[in-house]
């Protein structure tokens, strides 16, 4: 080899040499990365099995091997058995992620000296001899070579960090083993974090287990106004949720002994409520509370080793006590008494959240307490205004009412007086109520009238008690009053006094009084808000037994008042019912006298024949049938009467005669139709039948002078069935419709007259009649005319009663009115108006068939 080759091989080695030192710095910089970022994932508290998942796929694709796992051992389980609860696996392999493994024989001869930092490592599991076990567990994780480091916390075998090659063996460098043992050291902090972590999420939880059975139980004691209830309940939650033997409420009375009033106890020990006498802790009398009356808790594990004396010691013997657990509860800023949870059976170590869990429960009870008892002052407070309110509101008599409301209040204060006084118009008084108890002058007697005049109220229009205040004095002789304001009370014979105003509307209308006269009262705010109350009450209760003798004296004179509007009503009524009688007698009158006038007219000439042809015959009986003399005398004697003309006339005569009788009858036949007197008040009846007799009646309007050619109907019937109904009202109502449409059509006719218009300028008068069927239980008349029509203004006023178009003196409003009250409310019908195109008016009368009833029955 020349000099130039030898020197070219060194080169080469050189070279060589450092691309390998270029690799393993690189590769060491990668390292550092890695463990740099697991640092920084733990620093970030990010979530253990976010750490071993990334950090397992960070160690895979830096040493490129085939699976990387975390295996953890299962606790208590001797490190026999265990799981991967980590894994980075390359494709071609099954994942062994939460596979569990058990290996009877790791615990007893491996795990110590994993504990110790062993560190295993096998190139080739062929070339190793290893148990079958081993082998067989090693080749279904189809491994072939691996390096396993243990991952210790506390210095305590935790699990295994394994890098494994499936593919080959491998030959593990010393850089890979040192790296792989440097990241399980950081595992442990990892470890270690998460144990922190789980340990906060616990103290978390405890403290929201006890947050929420906190709130659960307030939200039970707040369900309840009443103590019994709201002490009953917190004793067995706090019993149920603490697990303790008895949890008992203590109050104190005003020396400071006590009572055991509520408490939940287990079946196997005795109870204290009802049984256990008033307690007299002497350091809890002396003290006024002791240390809870400092707001401070107070918890002992055992009695017998808490340095109590031996009365101490004896008396929570009496209550079966080991171990207890008391927390203060106040009313206000005043102690009011203790809650107790008491363990009997054996000593206890009481939590702390446990007593922080009793303080808060106490503290909650004293407000529940304190709104329970100031909800039963209200509530009794209430329920007596509501019965005082209610024995006031029993009457509507003023003296009554006052004297029931100062009873009533005497009785619930026990006062010596209650009484009413009302001032006068100058603001001097009047005592007009009292109730007085039997020890005690009236201050108010029948009889007689003693007005008090008190200066400061005179000139102040009512003073303090006209701005709406309340007033009490628990003693007359210490409020500071002026000696001639004592000497007045003192005729009252009062020692302390309340007063509420009485106002009616906005105007002071007098005092209540409340008076204790045997000596000082100490008045409590809930009586004080009582009186206000009552006397607010009782404002209103003389208000409105004012309004009611007002009411009743306007009732009086509307009642006088109402009967003149129906006398004047009825009279209307009756006007109207005498003229549309008046109108329709004049019709049938002139109707009847037609044929009436003819028959009379007929009946003298039909007597002259009569006596003509009796004379004939008389002659006849007297001549001789066999004499020709004779016979030619009764011939002249017939010539010369006219006998033919006789003959041919006096049947002529009795012919018409027969008319007329007929056409009577005919009239008459219509009048009973129309009125119907001989038939049932409600049946089924021919609505044709009706209109034609009312068309009957009205015969003679229909009829214009002789320069006129009258008024045409035209009726257009349909075939209907028979209408159950009342016949005479809805006959009323044909009538009423008929006649507005004659007068409509006369109206036409004198507006011709007097604008001197020709017959021949305007149409002919004419009323249309139609009915048809509507629907299948209804049928429909339509009335319709050409006349005058009606105003727009006028349309929605027509049914209106007293609503009249017609002149003064010629209509009173009440036909149509009446007619629709007829067809709407005693038949349930329907009574429209209509304003055709062509002019004039139509009115439509919807009627059922079958009768439904009406709001009224009465027929009229």
């Amino acid at each position: 080899m020349t000099l130039s080759d030898s020197k070219f091989n060194t080169l080469q080695q050189a070279a060589y040499q450092l691309a390998s030192c270029t690799d393993q710095l690189f590769q060491q910089i990668e390292q550092e990365q890695v463990i740099e970022n697991i640092i920084e994932r733990i620093r970030s508290r990010l979530e253990l099995a976010d750490i071993l998942k990334a950090t397992s796929t960070s160690i895979r694709q830096l040493l490129n091997a085939d699976r990387v796992g975390v295996f953890r051992f299962t606790p208590g389980s001797g490190w026999n058995d265990g799981e991967y609860i980590a894994e980075a696996v390359d494709a071609a392999f099954p994942s062994v992620l939460g596979t569990k493994i058990h290996d009877h024989c790791f615990g007893e001869q491996f795990a110590t000296a994993y504990a110790n930092g062993k560190v295993s490592t096998i190139i080739d599991i062929d070339d190793v001899d290893l148990s079958d076990c081993h082998l067989e567990l090693l080749k279904q994780l189809q491994v072939r070579a691996h390096l396993i480091v243990p991952v210790l916390q506390k210095e305590t075998l935790w699990g295994l960090l394994s890098v494994h090659q499936c593919r080959h063996p491998r030959r593990w460098q010393r850089a890979e083993i040192s790296f792989v043992q440097r990241i399980a050291g950081h595992f442990a902090v990892a470890l270690q974090q998460a144990e922190d972590l789980e340990k906060i999420k616990a103290a978390q939880a405890k403290a929201l287990k006890r947050q929420k059975a906190l709130v659960k139980i307030v939200s039970k004691i707040r369900q309840s106004l009443e103590l019994a209830e709201i002490c009953q309940t917190a004793t067995d939650e706090v019993r149920q949720l603490l697990a303790a033997d008895r949890v008992a409420i203590y109050r104190f009375n005003s020396d400071w002994s006590g009572d055991f009033l509520f408490e939940s106890v287990g079946a196997d020990w005795q109870p204290l409520v009802g049984v256990s006498p008033t307690i007299e802790d002497t350091h809890l009398m002396e003290t006024q509370g002791g240390r809870y009356a400092e707001g401070e808790t107070f918890a002992i594990p055992d009695i017998y080793t808490a340095g109590h004396t031996d009365c101490h010691v004896e008396l929570l013997e009496e209550f079966q006590a080991r171990a207890y657990a008391i927390a203060p509860i106040f009313q206000k800023k005043r102690l009011w008494g203790l809650l107790g949870a008491f363990q009997n059976a054996v000593p206890r170590q009481w939590q702390t959240d446990e007593v922080e869990l009793l303080a808060q429960v106490g503290e909650q009870l004293g407000i529940a307490i304190q709104q329970a008892d100031k909800q039963s002052k209200a509530l009794n407070r209430q329920k007596a205004l509501v019965k005082i309110v209610s024995k006031i509101r029993q009457s509507l008599e003023l003296a009554e009412i006052c004297q029931t409301a100062t009873q009533e209040m005497r009785q619930l204060l026990t006062a010596d007086r209650v009484a009413i006084y009302r001032f006068n118009p100058d603001w001097s008084g009047d005592f007009l109520f009292e109730s007085v108890g039997a020890d005690w002058q009236p201050l108010v007697v029948v009889g007689a009238s003693y007005t008090i005049e008190d200066t400061h109220l005179m000139e102040t229009q009512g003073g303090r008690y006209a701005e709406g205040e309340t007033f009490a004095t628990p003693d007359i002789y210490t409020a500071g009053h002026t000696d001639c304001h004592v000497e007045l009370l003192e005729e009252f014979q009062a020692r302390a006094y309340a007063i509420a105003p009485i106002f009616q509307n906005k105007q002071l209308w007098g005092l209540l009084g409340a008076f204790q006269n045997a000596g000082p009262r100490q008045w409590q705010t809930d009586e004080v808000e009582l009186l206000a109350q009552v006397g607010e009450q009782l404002g209103i209760a003389i208000q409105q037994a004012e309004y009611v003798q007002q009411i009743q004296a306007q009732s009086q004179e509307r009642k006088q008042l109402l009967e003149t509007v129906k006398q004047s009503q009825l009279q209307l009524i009756q006007n109207e019912k005498m003229a549309g009688l008046g109108q329709m007698v004049a019709g049938i009158a002139h109707e009847i006298n037609n044929p009436v006038n003819f028959i009379h007219g007929n009946l003298s000439h039909a007597d002259d024949y009569i006596q003509t042809l009796l004379t004939l015959v008389d002659s006849y009986q007297q001549v001789n049938p066999k004499s020709a003399k004779d016979i030619q005398a009764i011939q002249r004697e017939a010539e010369e009467l006219e006998l033919d003309f006789i003959q041919e006339d006096l049947p002529k005569i009795l012919s018409s005669m027969q008319l007329g009788t007929a056409r009577i009858q005919q009239i008459v036949l219509s009048l009973r139709n129309f009125s119907r007197l001989d038939e049932a008040e409600f049946k089924a009846v021919d609505i044709h039948e009706g209109i034609d007799s009312t068309l009957v009646i009205l015969g003679n309007r229909l009829k214009f002078p002789e320069i006129k050619a009258g008024i045409e109907v035209i009726k257009n019937y349909s075939e209907i069935p028979l209408v159950e109904c009342f016949p005479a009202q809805i006959n009323q109502v044909f009538m009423n419709l008929l006649s507005n449409a004659i007068d409509a059509l006369e109206a036409v006719d004198e507006l011709c007259v007097r604008s001197e218009l020709e017959t021949a300028e305007h149409s002919d008068s004419s009323i249309w009649i139609s009915t048809q069927m509507d629907g299948d239980d209804h049928v429909k008349v339509c009335i319709r005319d050409n006349g005058i029509g009606i105003k727009e203004a006028n349309k929605t006023k027509i049914f209106n009663h007293f609503f009249t178009t017609k002149e003064i003196g010629q209509g009173t409003g009440l036909g149509l009115s009446i007619s629709h009250e007829i067809i709407s409310q005693k038949h349930n019908g329907i009574l429209s108006f209509n304003a055709p195109s062509e002019g004039g008016a139509e009115f439509v009368v919807r009627l059922p068939i079958k009768f439904r009833g009406g709001n009224s029955m009465a027929h009229e």
